[in-house]
């Protein structure tokens, strides 16, 4: 699938207009093969790669949950499982950092994060140091960052499809041409696109946005695929950067390593939202052995938030070093749920089909053609009765270019039983 196709896409502005291009910028972005020492960096300040974002279209999802999110008891359409209190997080924290807490000053921080919390990211990357870690406003930032500080107006890029929004659009304000490679759905079960995304690894492309364990289908590549895409990256010359926002929540397999295991020249993005619970700390991170890179992205970042808040840095840092238990606490809800969703459609399959997927917290669901055809085949009009009767909000699939007969389910929050009552009472 080219550009043209994608289904996320609007039409273009009868302008023509792109990204702004050129700039001394460009040539010192993609001259940069390889990872610098951090003194030769300081030596040379980056040079940041030109790019435009007036002209992104609007994020279809995120206003969908703007007008619906905090409105409605029952949300099962979001990705993000079920969250802590402030004081139930504090519960884990050993006595350093809860004398850090305590003493903690609202001023500014250190725009490369706070260094206790790099080393807490770092700590789940082996090879990796805090050295190698940029903290960000969460993974929006973190994805803009990797993005800004990667590509050249004129790079083509491979990214999956359907996918999250800003993983097709980033790439394309920073002005890039995007080649979409498309999950493969087989009887409403998603699998990675193995065959089809190595033979778009090509010569003249330059980036690959890979996004694994994917949203929303659950797909994920396996450790061995994983190796195999970023061992043909390497010997073309791609960046991978690599959303693995949903990494530790694989089900009946092996989690696949980190790109940045991988590769030096390769971007981890992660962050607290998905594995531990935590979106409302707002706290996301690239991981690189490319100082260069990391050091473009930490420029850039004096334009957009500067440094991430101190009480979150803290907080994350508990997190992070309670990281195992957190992950349990979300795998046991998730799979609890799985099952319930399971028993729900085969008592119920004349609401929607589902099957359980390979990874993360979400899916993608299927209408039935009954429903549909009690709503005059329309299921916009499916998911307005659901919210307006039942108080049930999913999201829905065109907003990550899936069908519009297909929504996004999440199985992470505790009232899932609740949720999937209140459907079955208004069908």
């Amino acid at each position: 699938m080219k550009i043209d196709d994608d289904p996320l896409r609007p039409a273009p502005d009868a302008s023509g207009a792109g990204p702004t291009a050129g700039g001394p910028g460009v040539s010192a972005a993609r001259s940069s093969a390889g990872a610098a020492s951090p003194d030769s960096v300081a030596a040379a300040p980056p040079v940041v790669p030109s790019a435009r974002l007036g002209g992104v279209p609007e994020f279809a999802l995120e206003r969908f949950f703007d007008r619906f999110e905090f409105d409605l008891p029952h949300q099962l359409g979001s990705s993000d499982p079920e969250t802590l209190s402030v004081t139930e997080l504090l519960a884990l924290a050993d006595a350093e950092l809860l004398e850090q807490w305590q003493r903690l000053r609202l001023g500014y921080r250190t725009a490369a994060g706070d260094p206790a919390l790099r080393a807490a990211i770092a700590a789940l990357y082996p090879g990796r140091t805090a050295d190698d870690v940029l903290v960000a406003v969460g993974a929006a930032e973190a994805l803009l960052l990797a993005c800004a500080a990667t590509i050249v107006p004129g790079d083509r890029a491979v990214a999956l499809t359907p996918a999250y929004q800003s993983l097709h659009e980033l790439p394309r304000a920073m002005g890039a041409t995007l080649d979409l490679v498309a999950v493969e759905e087989r009887d409403d079960a998603w699998r990675f696109p193995f065959e089809r995304l190595m033979g778009a690894l090509r010569p003249g492309v330059a980036l690959l946005v890979l996004n694994t364990p994917h949203n929303p289908t659950g797909a994920a590549a396996s450790p061995d695929e994983l190796r195999a895409i970023v061992s043909r990256c390497e010997e073309l010359g791609i960046r991978v950067i690599g959303d693995e926002v949903y990494r530790g929540l694989e089900w009946g397999r092996a989690t696949a390593p980190s790109v940045t295991e991988l590769a030096d020249r390769a971007v981890a993005v992660g962050v607290t939202s998905k594995v531990y619970g935590l979106a409302g700390l707002r706290i996301g991170w690239i991981v690189t052995g490319d100082h260069e890179l990391r050091a473009r992205a930490r420029a850039i970042k004096d334009y957009t938030t500067l440094c991430a808040a101190g009480p979150s840095e803290v907080l994350a840092t508990v997190a992070l070093r309670a990281e195992r238990l957190l992950r349990e606490r979300t795998r046991t809800r998730c799979e609890a749920n799985m099952v319930r969703l399971e028993a729900f459609v085969a008592q119920h399959p004349e609401l929607f089909a589902w099957r359980r997927p390979a990874a993360t917290t979400v899916s993608v669901a299927r209408l039935a053609a009954p429903l549909l055809a009690r709503h005059g085949g329309d299921p916009e009009a499916v998911l307005a009765h659901w919210r307006d009767r039942a108080g049930v909000v999913v999201a829905p699939g065109p907003a990550f270019g899936c069908t519009p007969d297909q929504f996004r389910v999440g199985f992470g929050r505790a009232d899932l039983p609740e949720a999937l009552e209140a459907l079955a009472a208004v069908g």
